[in-house]
């Protein structure tokens, strides 16, 4: 009922029709601000800035060093609001009021109905929105363009894409990108790519592997998504079962960067579903996932869920190793 209220007062307040004129083409995108959600929005970011669009993400902590070494994004506006609690209001109004006026476009692939998601689309004052279906069939009216949900979030951002007619585009006169494919210049790559830039130099570089890398992580953001703490000597063990490998439990990093080279680095990784299994997925590694949202799961040439509890896992993960 609580929830009824505010989705009712928010749009009572905020949520009016809008006709304001676009003449630039500088574009802010929400929810980058866990990893996984804004690896999903990589394709998107590379497709708008060769088109010739200027990018700024709402990112936080967590994505920030990801987020600067990508060559697409000019901004990372860091506001922190990951966890989505109530008290997030307050950096929504501060960033809105912050960047007010500043913004062509602001894309909204999240579908909230909160109050600080309609607060936040109002401060920003964007000459255009585009989001995505609002959850549970309800209305925005301060939203311009809405776009349907895909099978999957990387498309959603695909389809925003193709609703600035960016099916086919040209830079400098030749054709860079047609039917979901980057082409020219030798290049030719999928626009399902996920980008992850990594400097030099970073703590895993020179790794020397004497032995198949197997990295195993068992957190997630989420309680519901992580294996208990009880249970992971015995996946551990389970594991140990293959031979001739290295089984590596991913531990804490001083840097996302590091991370992501290590992962980068292995053979397989067996983990639930996090920003881990995209980052994985990123650099087209081998995953065996415990389980994952169907609209979020990550793609790779090879993804296998299979429950971490079952005495077959080290066997799967075996095979996964043998197919590689």
């Amino acid at each position: 009922m609580k929830k009824e209220v505010t989705y009712f007062l928010s749009r009572l307040i905020f949520d009016k029709k809008r006709d304001l004129k676009v003449e630039g083409k500088k574009v802010l995108i929400a929810d980058c601000q866990k990893i996984g959600n804004y690896i999903l929005k990589t394709p998107m970011i590379k497709g708008l800035a060769l088109a010739g669009y200027e990018i700024s993400i709402l990112g936080s902590v967590l994505t920030k060093e990801l987020a600067e070494t990508n060559p697409y994004i000019k901004e990372v506006i860091i506001d922190n609001c990951y966890r989505k609690k109530s008290s997030d209001i307050f950096r929504n109004i501060k960033t809105g009021l912050k960047y007010r006026g500043k913004f062509d476009y602001f894309i909204e692939l999240v579908g909230g109905t909160y109050l600080r998601d309609f607060v936040l689309m109002n401060l920003l004052k964007a000459k255009k929105i585009i989001g995505i279906e609002r959850k549970k069939e309800r209305k925005c009216e301060l939203i311009d363009i809405i776009i349907k949900r895909q099978p999957h979030m990387r498309e959603d951002g695909i389809e925003v894409l193709k609703v600035l007619g960016l099916n086919t585009f040209f830079k400098n006169g030749l054709k860079v990108y047609e039917n979901n494919t980057w082409v020219g210049a030798g290049l030719t790559e999928s626009i399902e790519k996920y980008d992850i830039y990594l400097k030099n130099g970073n703590k895993y570089q020179d790794l020397c592997k004497k032995k198949p890398l197997v990295l195993y992580n068992g957190n997630a953001s989420t309680i519901d998504r992580s294996i208990p703490k009880k249970r992971e000597k015995e996946i551990l063990g389970n594991l140990s079962l293959i031979d001739g490998v290295e089984i590596r439990k991913i531990e804490h990093e001083d840097s996302i960067l590091d991370l992501c080279a290590l992962i980068e680095r292995a053979d397989v990784v067996v983990s639930v579903d996090t920003g881990i299994t995209h980052i994985a997925s990123a650099f087209n590694i081998p995953i065996v996932v415990h389980s994952s949202p169907t609209h979020t799961f990550p793609t790779s040439d090879i993804v296998i869920e299979h429950s971490f509890f079952e005495k077959d896992l080290y066997k799967v993960v075996k095979k996964t190793l043998k197919d590689r």
